[in-house]
Protein backbone atom coordinates (compact mmCIF):
# COMPACT_ATOMS: atom_id res chain seq x y z
CA UNK A 1 0.00 0.00 0.00
CA UNK A 2 1.06 3.55 -0.69
CA UNK A 3 0.38 6.80 1.15
CA UNK A 4 -1.67 9.48 -0.59
CA UNK A 5 -2.94 12.89 0.36
CA UNK A 6 -6.62 13.46 -0.35
CA UNK A 7 -7.71 17.10 -0.50
CA UNK A 8 -11.45 17.79 -0.36
CA UNK A 9 -13.23 21.07 -1.01
CA UNK A 10 -16.65 21.01 0.64
CA UNK A 11 -19.53 23.41 0.04
CA UNK A 12 -19.07 26.19 2.64
CA UNK A 13 -22.75 27.24 2.62
CA UNK A 14 -24.14 24.01 4.09
CA UNK A 15 -24.77 23.62 7.81
CA UNK A 16 -22.04 22.31 10.07
CA UNK A 17 -23.99 19.09 10.67
CA UNK A 18 -24.30 18.47 6.90
CA UNK A 19 -20.59 19.15 6.45
CA UNK A 20 -19.73 16.79 9.30
CA UNK A 21 -21.95 14.06 7.87
CA UNK A 22 -20.34 14.46 4.42
CA UNK A 23 -16.87 14.14 5.93
CA UNK A 24 -17.93 11.15 8.04
CA UNK A 25 -19.34 9.52 4.91
CA UNK A 26 -15.92 9.75 3.24
CA UNK A 27 -14.24 8.35 6.36
CA UNK A 28 -16.65 5.40 6.37
CA UNK A 29 -15.84 4.67 2.73
CA UNK A 30 -12.13 4.67 3.56
CA UNK A 31 -12.64 2.40 6.57
CA UNK A 32 -15.01 0.03 4.70
CA UNK A 33 -12.22 -0.77 2.26
CA UNK A 34 -9.80 -1.36 5.18
CA UNK A 35 -7.73 1.63 4.18
CA UNK A 36 -5.98 3.58 6.89
CA UNK A 37 -6.40 7.27 7.68
CA UNK A 38 -3.00 8.35 8.95
CA UNK A 39 -3.80 12.03 9.43
CA UNK A 40 -6.73 14.43 9.12
CA UNK A 41 -6.18 18.17 8.85
CA UNK A 42 -9.13 20.59 8.68
CA UNK A 43 -8.17 23.87 7.04
CA UNK A 44 -11.62 25.39 7.60
CA UNK A 45 -12.98 27.93 5.16
CA UNK A 46 -10.50 29.48 2.73
CA UNK A 47 -10.72 31.80 -0.23
CA UNK A 48 -10.28 29.97 -3.52
CA UNK A 49 -8.33 31.15 -6.55
CA UNK A 50 -11.47 31.00 -8.70
CA UNK A 51 -15.20 30.61 -8.17
CA UNK A 52 -16.89 27.24 -7.90
CA UNK A 53 -20.68 27.09 -7.93
CA UNK A 54 -20.83 30.91 -7.63
CA UNK A 55 -18.74 30.90 -4.44
CA UNK A 56 -15.21 32.19 -3.95
CA UNK A 57 -14.78 30.24 -0.69
CA UNK A 58 -14.50 26.56 0.11
CA UNK A 59 -14.15 24.39 3.20
CA UNK A 60 -10.89 22.44 2.91
CA UNK A 61 -10.00 19.10 4.48
CA UNK A 62 -6.75 17.21 3.94
CA UNK A 63 -6.45 13.49 4.65
CA UNK A 64 -3.32 11.40 4.56
CA UNK A 65 -4.46 7.88 3.73
CA UNK A 66 -2.82 4.57 3.00
CA UNK A 67 -4.47 2.75 0.09
CA UNK A 68 -3.68 0.58 -2.88
CA UNK A 69 -3.36 2.72 -6.02
CA UNK A 70 -5.56 0.26 -7.92
CA UNK A 71 -8.49 1.29 -5.74
CA UNK A 72 -8.29 5.04 -6.39
CA UNK A 73 -11.00 4.73 -9.03
CA UNK A 74 -13.35 3.13 -6.49
CA UNK A 75 -13.04 5.90 -3.91
CA UNK A 76 -13.27 8.55 -6.64
CA UNK A 77 -16.65 7.16 -7.70
CA UNK A 78 -17.88 7.25 -4.11
CA UNK A 79 -16.67 10.83 -3.57
CA UNK A 80 -18.37 11.97 -6.78
CA UNK A 81 -21.73 10.75 -5.44
CA UNK A 82 -21.60 13.27 -2.59
CA UNK A 83 -22.98 16.58 -3.92
CA UNK A 84 -21.58 18.59 -0.97
CA UNK A 85 -18.01 17.79 -2.02
CA UNK A 86 -17.16 20.17 -4.84
CA UNK A 87 -13.66 18.95 -5.69
CA UNK A 88 -11.15 16.34 -4.60
CA UNK A 89 -7.59 15.50 -5.51
CA UNK A 90 -5.20 12.68 -4.72
CA UNK A 91 -1.45 13.25 -4.50
CA UNK A 92 1.00 10.40 -3.97
CA UNK A 93 3.51 10.81 -1.14
CA UNK A 94 7.01 9.52 -1.75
Amino acid sequence: MKTYELMLIVNPTISESDRTSSIEEIKKIIENFSWKIKKEDVWWEKKMAYKLNNSDKGFYILFEIEIDWKELKTITKEINLNKNIWRHMFVAND
